[in-house]
């Protein structure tokens, strides 16, 4: 199951309801990690996920086997999430709804998401204290995702949702070679 970009704007209304509920009973982050269990369960089990997915299968069907999957070790505002994606015919939008809550949770968290991209692993001091200097920039906590590309040389290319910062050894030499030019 992926995520389904055309029926994002629906799966925001699933996740802003649920992620509403989780701050009314103080509970988003346990929603949080729920959801993201439900997504890897029914990504891990194909039998799982043709089952939920099969419209020959009677919404009834799908609520009984998602409680015996999922109800004893879930919340009950999960359940019920589940259960109305069954009923509304919407079950194949469980892993949008998820993202769609998680960028919710991390906007309400006040966290932000950073990819910083190199020619290798940053080493562990680096890795703090470039946290600590975009925490202390964007006044938010910082989660990072770190990736490898060789062709950078050096440097880094640092991405904040739609802003990329590109200190790359190869964006100097090709601005110095725009300068000479």
């Amino acid at each position: 199951m992926d995520i389904d970009k055309k029926q994002l704007n629906i799966a925001k209304n699933y996740s802003e309801a649920l992620l509403k509920i989780g701050k009314e009973q103080n509970d988003t982050e346990k929603l949080y990690s729920q959801l993201g269990d439900v997504v890897s369960t029914v990504n891990n089990s194909e039998d799982l996920k043709r089952f939920l997915m099969n419209p020959l299968i009677s919404e009834n069907d799908k609520k009984e086997i998602i409680y015996k999957v999922f109800g004893k070790n879930f919340d009950l505002q999960i359940i019920n999430l589940l259960n109305l994606l069954a009923d509304n015919k919407r079950l194949s939008l469980i892993p949008t709804v998820y993202y769609a809550y998680e960028k919710a949770y991390e906007k309400f968290k006040n966290i932000s998401e950073v990819t910083v991209v190199s020619a290798v692993i940053p080493d562990s001091n680096s890795k703090t204290r470039l946290k600590n200097i975009l925490e202390k920039k964007l006044n938010k906590q910082i989660i990072f995702n770190y990736e490898i590309d060789k062709d950078i040389l050096g440097g880094l290319i640092i991405k904040i949702g739609d802003k990329i910062i590109d200190l790359s050894l190869t964006k100097k030499i090709k601005d110095l070679e725009k300068q000479l030019i």
